[in-house]
């Protein structure tokens, strides 16, 4: 009986052993997904990207929309002056 025990116990040793194995199976075509997910992740990042530098490259800031309208003031004051002037 004690032989029966040893081998039992010598086949779950194997088992164990080879129970990581499985795993490591599995894991290429999960690190394949995992990394078909990133892939796709990292593309509609860098689309939404091009899209908002795209619509900032356009847009101008407050403070410079401010200084447009400024500009635009003093040159109609300037103009206004000129022909006070004449």
């Amino acid at each position: 009986m004690s032989g029966n025990n040893l081998e039992r116990q010598q086949n779950t040793n194997l088992d164990a052993q080879n129970s990581p194995e499985k795993p490591e199976k599995r894991e290429p075509a999960s690190k394949k997904s995992l990394f078909g997910n990133l892939n796709t992740d990292l593309k509609n990042a860098l689309d939404t990207w091009e899209t908002l530098t795209e619509e900032m490259t356009n847009k101008i800031s407050p403070e410079e929309e401010q200084l447009q309208e400024v500009k635009r003031l003093l040159g109609e004051l300037k103009s206004k002056l000129n022909q006070f002037d004449e």
